[in-house]
């Protein structure tokens, strides 16, 4: 496999896995818990999709917990609401995950053109050959 197409794919899979830790922390948005809780009774533990060069130069990304996960928030009349009306919120900002998932969409869309270019351009050569 030409590392062009090798590149590519790794590109393609580095932005899936962006958009995957992107998807699952906009749905989560919501999930509180207690102040200092754990199991079921823990907010959302928002992750980070973290990209590095892999082994062979291609894009690999690593999903990695957020640091901090989660901010204190007021909200008294949910049911994990501590005494001072205080509940653990997961440290997700909507609008930079939509920007985060935009970017990965371009990513990947410019991996296929990649692709596209490369199918082309080996279809030329062959013309030129025969």
């Amino acid at each position: 496999m030409s590392s062009i197409i090798g590149n590519a794919l790794a590109g393609m899979n580095a932005a899936t896995r962006r958009i995957d830790a992107g998807a699952s922390n906009i749905a989560n948005v919501n999930t509180v818990g207690k102040v200092g809780g754990s199991g079921s009774e823990a907010a959302y533990t928002p992750v980070d999709a973290v990209q590095v060069s892999g082994p062979a130069g291609g894009p690999e990304v690593h999903i990695k917990p957020r640091d901090p996960a989660t901010s204190l928030s007021y909200q008294p009349s949910h049911p994990h609401a501590s005494n001072d009306g205080l509940v653990e919120s997961p440290n997700v900002d909507l609008a930079t995950e939509l920007v985060n998932n935009k970017i990965a969409q371009h990513t990947y869309e410019a991996n296929i053109k990649s692709i596209i270019t490369w199918d082309e351009m080996q279809a030329t050569l062959l013309d030129i050959k025969s």
